[in-house]
């Protein structure tokens, strides 16, 4: 097992505070994935690829501080998951988890050479089916894939989708963030409606639909799929999160053959950039 991490100030939205501004220009790149809808990316730095796939309310412009210091050794490539940021919706009555995994398949491809991926939240879930499937990736570090977690009811996709399809930004970023995967509470709305990255979750809107779907039919371990994982693969956790999140990816760690667990003691499932970087940078370097 992996030595814990120590603790230190941030999470996601902590750095956003003052690192988030829509990112830096850099050229922006799209790939078609395998049902037509265009996925944009884009690349910083030189040196071995990293993919990074983002979690609910993630687009490619929030990873901004992990792609600034993961880019002093490595070329990082951030892409908009479907229904945010500059890549298309797709068809949601078409959608399913594979879409998605199609999606990450094909930007690894646009890459053009073996790449490690780092995959945040339910952007783990969609990474480990890749890795299963057999989806060429060097390495792959998890961050609290929300497995065992609150299960969306179909009273909430129902009014989810409805929302969206009236284009009511502020209520479905409400309902989706609060209600269905609980990051915010009553006692901190307004703090979040006031965050510089706000305005950001309500441009990625349509993709609530999507992982509210991953909220209510992927929620168990994928045990079977879990086995067939051949790359080296990092789980991290924070300590003090949600108790089955946390659990969970620990029977993650012990069910993928040779998994390592890291648990970042101080630490939410609001992933914490500066924080979880270097660890990560360690391990895809590491022989």
């Amino acid at each position: 097992m992996v030595e814990p991490a120590p603790a230190a100030q941030g999470g996601i939205l902590g750095d956003l505070d003052t690192d988030y501004a829509g990112g830096p220009a850099r050229q922006l790149r799209r790939v078609d994935s395998a049902d037509g809808t265009s996925i944009a990316y884009e690349k910083a730095g030189q040196g071995p690829p990293v993919v990074v796939i983002g979690g609910g309310l993630n687009d490619r412009a929030m990873f901004t501080p992990f792609a600034t210091i993961m880019s002093e050794r490595f070329s990082v490539y951030t892409y908009d998951r479907r229904g945010r940021g500059d890549s298309a919706y797709g068809d949601p009555d078409r959608w399913t988890i594979q879409r998605e995994v199609e999606d990450l398949a094909a930007v690894l491809d646009a890459v053009g050479e073996p790449s490690h991926v780092f995959a945040n939240c339910t952007g783990g879930m969609i990474a480990l089916l890749a890795a299963a499937q057999g989806v060429p990736m060097l390495k792959l570090g998890l961050y609290e894939p929300p497995y065992w977690s609150s299960e969306t009811t179909d009273e909430q996709l129902s009014t989810l989708r409805r929302l969206i399809d009236e284009d009511r930004r502020e209520e479905v970023v409400t309902l989706f963030a609060k209600d269905i995967v609980g990051f915010i509470t009553d006692d901190t709305i307004d703090y979040f409606r006031n965050h510089p990255a706000w305005a950001a979750f309500k441009t990625m809107v349509p993709s609530t639909y999507y992982d509210a779907l991953i909220n209510k039919h992927h929620l168990q371990i994928p045990y079977e799929e879990l086995h067939k994982i051949t790359v080296p693969t990092l789980v991290m956790r924070g300590d003090e999160g949600e108790k089955k999140i946390h659990d969970a990816c620990a029977r993650v760690a012990e069910e993928i053959p040779g998994a390592a667990l890291l648990t970042m003691e101080g630490y939410d499932h609001l992933f914490d950039q500066k924080a979880g970087a270097p660890l990560l940078m360690d391990f895809f370097a590491a022989p």
